[in-house]
């Protein structure tokens, strides 16, 4: 069985068949909700925000001109989509709005703090590496669909992700020296 391309899915879309756009909800809300998190820090905020990103995008799947490039202009609209949200919290933060214990619960029940520190290091890299190993890991290791997305070809999209991962690993050796 062959997986239908983006583009694919999206004329079935247009042609009614709306369990096409769920198709592609699959393929690419765990890199949306990657992109999500990388910005906002907070899950409950990126799985918000990933589900205002499509909705969006499937209101306005009319103004794609390129379907082929489906993956890419849904990281724009989840990158402008998170922007928007970033200011709307700085205007409600200048309303003197009561934190949660939210974070904090999170954050102590996550693995003895592994996962929050592997994911602390990834915000450090920069955005063009932290989007490589988003989009080549949450996408099951699909490099093709990873080159297209980032408008690399393979062996540039595996240098990205070659040096994101030495840099990672770098982070990780620098914390083990810390903890000695």
């Amino acid at each position: 069985m062959t997986i239908p391309s983006d583009k694919v899915l999206i004329h079935s879309v247009f042609t009614g068949e709306k369990e096409a756009f769920g198709e592609l909800y699959d393929r690419y809300a765990p890199l949306i909700r990657a992109v999500c998190y990388d910005k906002t820090g907070n899950i409950a905020d990126a799985q918000d925000l990933a589900q205002d990103v499509f909705l969006r995008a499937y209101e306005r799947l009319g103004r794609l001109s390129e379907p082929d490039k489906f993956g890419r202009w849904l990281i724009g609209i989840a990158r402008l989509r998170c922007k928007e949200w970033r200011r709307q919290k700085h205007r409600s933060q200048e309303k003197c709005v009561e934190p949660t214990n939210a974070d904090s619960y999170i954050h102590e029940t996550s693995n003895d703090g592994h996962i929050e520190k592997l994911r602390e290091m990834i915000t450090k890299l920069p955005e063009k590496e932290r989007l490589a190993l988003h989009v080549f890991y949450l996408l099951d290791g699909s490099a093709d669909e990873a080159c297209k997305i980032m408008k690399l070809s393979r062996s540039g999209f595996y240098r990205v992700l070659e040096r994101a991962r030495k840099r990672l690993g770098n982070y990780l050796v620098r914390e083990r020296e810390v903890i000695r």
